[in-house]
């Protein structure tokens, strides 16, 4: 029920904000109102040189009239899997989260996406908000191995 009205919600937003911007305009926000106060790279790890790279970043913003973080994994627009659908996943908690204590204080997102996962929401005035994000760097099917993770705890503490 959660993620339905997540994604209803979330196609509220992109539909109202969408309509007035090209496709192309992601960079924009993505969804998200307020303030860019971080961007993290994600690295991710080639499985046959092992070699370090990036395709995508979490940026996370935050609205300070209303209190809310919102985050999102972006893909970086000059790779090749930028318009290619690719496994991604983005979670985002605040300090009062508990699994008892869902509302407001937890959100996720996680599919196959052509140019980001989420945008993620938690209410974070006054307190800290920590961020846990995944991509696979394939366009075919998803073997459950994720390439790059990155977790960011403590992060636009207010």
């Amino acid at each position: 029920m959660k993620k339905t009205l997540h994604v209803v919600f979330s196609a509220i937003v992109v539909t109202g904000v969408g309509a007035a911007m090209p496709a192309a305009a992601h960079a924009g926000g993505y969804g998200c109102n307020g303030s860019l106060v971080g961007t993290w790279r994600l690295p991710m790890k080639d499985a046959y040189t092992g070699e370090k790279f990036y395709i995508s970043d979490i940026k996370l913003y935050y609205n300070a009239s209303s209190g809310w973080n919102c985050a999102v994994l972006a893909k970086r627009p000059d790779h090749q899997r930028y318009g290619t659908r690719t496994p991604m996943d983005i979670a985002m908690y605040n300090s009062r989260f508990r699994e008892d204590n869902v509302k407001n204080n937890y959100d996720y997102d996680n599919g196959r996406f052509k140019y980001f996962a989420g945008p993620v929401r938690v209410y974070g005035k006054n307190m800290c908000v920590s961020i846990v994000a995944h991509h696979a760097d394939t366009a075919g099917p998803f073997d459950g191995k994720w390439s790059g993770s990155r977790r960011i705890f403590g992060a636009a503490c207010d």
